[in-house]
């Protein structure tokens, strides 16, 4: 019996083991996974930001991601937990910073600012969301992380050297990407605790709805125009942008929200600038300078930096 006994405690750590591995792989495949899709997504934007204006790209975007997020609501059906009134002013920042705030700064952004170094600038995501966690989540913020986000800044700096060197005007572009960093990693703190109270796939409709209609006061005549001269090409970037990168990336996004630290995960999505240089560089001919190496270098070495086990 004894002997039995003691078969069975190897059998069920390897069990565990096994589920432990499946569950990191599982999580590890889905941010390669997003990623990409977020990675390629600042190449269709700054695509079609010579196709359309930037406000006119945001709602049309987010006008088809609505009408994909409505099917997927079908799907879904109701949420088992109602949905309170007193967490609606909460509801109203996630779709504020998620839609409008992000996505109008982004493509503002990119009209100046190619889509390598816009994908390397919203690195800067992670040391927002680490300042934001610290003030709304109590979350602490170790030696390894502060050093981390001193490096990210520092290389965000050096990034910028070339449109400094031009003038401050020209900072206007990467001001707008840091603007986007700190409005993803504002809507990814402040939605944690209402994916945890009502789930990943209600949060992200939700936001996505309510955020697209904060733009419907953009709508003009040449929106109209600025549709209808799109070229199939370009409808093929819209629909990537739309269901792929904001229905089915956000998606995704709020699932892993809902399983670990916000400060965490917006660390370990540092395949996004990387995939943003290679996609700008075979896609749009976008050169690499040294300094887009260095600074870029700095930021991924930050994100590995922060990604280790922290001495508080």
């Amino acid at each position: 019996m004894n002997l039995l006994a003691a078969c069975r405690i190897p059998a069920f750590h390897l069990h565990a083991f096994v589920s432990s591995f499946r569950a990191k792989g599982e999580n590890y495949g889905l941010l390669v996974f997003l990623s990409v899709i977020w990675g390629l997504a600042f190449v269709a934007i700054r695509y079609l930001d010579f196709k359309l204006d930037f406000v006119d790209l945001t709602l049309l975007r987010w006008l088809v991601a609505s009408a994909g997020y409505l099917v997927l609501l079908t799907f879904i059906g109701k949420t088992r937990t109602r949905f309170e009134k007193s967490d609606l002013p909460r509801l109203l920042m996630i779709a504020f910073f998620n839609v409008p705030a992000y996505h109008l700064a982004l493509n503002y952004a990119e009209k100046t600012v190619s889509s390598g170094i816009a994908g390397l600038l919203i690195s800067l995501g992670p040391v927002f969301t680490a300042i934001l966690s610290v003030i709304l989540l109590k979350e602490r913020v170790g030696v390894k992380l502060g050093g981390a986000i001193v490096l990210a800044v520092l290389g965000a700096a050096i990034l910028s050297v070339p449109d400094l060197a031009q003038g401050f005007n020209s900072l206007s572009g990467p001001f707008a990407v840091a603007l986007s960093a700190f409005s993803v990693a504002a809507f990814a703190v402040l939605s944690k605790p209402l994916v945890a109270k009502y789930g990943a796939l209600p949060i992200a409709i939700r936001a996505g709805l309510l955020g697209t209609c904060m733009l419907l006061p953009f709508f003009s005549g040449a929106f109209v125009r600025d549709v209808a001269a799109l070229s199939p090409l370009g409808w093929v970037s819209l629909l990537y942008l739309s269901l792929l990168s904001a229905v089915l990336g956000y998606s995704l996004f709020y699932v892993m929200v809902g399983r670990g630290g916000v400060t965490t995960l917006m660390i370990q999505l540092y395949l996004v600038p990387v995939i943003s240089v290679i996609g700008g560089v075979i896609l749009l001919q976008e050169s690499v300078t040294p300094l887009t190496l260095l600074g870029g270098g700095a930021m991924l070495t930050a994100v590995w930096l922060a990604t280790g086990k922290e001495k508080t």
